[in-house]
């Protein structure tokens, strides 16, 4: 499988066959610059974090920016790790499978993904209005009530890339929202 080539896998891969405790820290390729790392704990992955996230979502950041082409350099650092910094409870093999999972869905919703620059604003009659919302359209419009542009509520939402875009979509479809063009500084004359 293609997503199986790409580096974060390969290194998680190897760290899980020799069973490591310790970091592996994520640096830009570019520059060198801490981007974020991953904990492991007897060879499975227990933390992730990639400023400003943390947990899975960090972790498939990780593994769509790579996919996106923006490859890092990961730097193995053995050291204690305490039980009590556990934020991922998968098992090895089937946080492998849920990454692949993640992967795919990205891949599909790509399509439906709006631009970075484009202003999302929730509709003033869509709150009385007698439709219902599920859980990650709740979370979308909780961050909207924050931020208004699209990057923004990728960046601040707690759920997955894919699954924002799902429910951007499914509240548009609601006529939740509205979506406006990004305002351009007026030039000077």
């Amino acid at each position: 499988m293609e997503e199986f080539e790409l580096r974060i896998l390969e290194v998680m891969e190897e760290q899980h066959s020799v069973g490591f405790t310790g970091r592996v820290n994520v640096l830009s390729k570019f520059n060198r610059q801490y981007m974020g790392h991953l904990v492991f704990k007897d060879g499975e992955v227990i933390q992730t974090i990639l400023t400003p996230q943390k947990g899975l979502k960090a972790l498939s950041q990780v593994l769509i920016q790579e996919y996106n082409l923006k490859s890092f350099n990961y730097v193995v650092e053995p050291e204690i790790v305490d039980e009590s910094e556990k934020q991922i409870h998968y098992p090895f093999a089937n946080l492998k499978h849920k990454l692949a999972d993640v992967l795919k869905q990205y891949r599909e919703s790509l399509k439906l993904r709006p631009p970075d620059s484009v202003r999302i604003l929730i509709q003033a009659d869509f709150v009385s209005s007698a439709y219902t919302v599920t859980p990650q359209e709740f979370q979308v419009l909780e961050v909207l009530t924050e931020y208004n542009h699209a990057h923004d509520v990728y960046q601040h939402c707690d759920l997955l890339d894919h699954e924002i875009t799902l429910a951007l979509v499914s509240l548009r479809m609601k006529k939740a929202l509205k979506v406006l063009p990004r305002l351009e500084s007026p030039q000077v004359k």
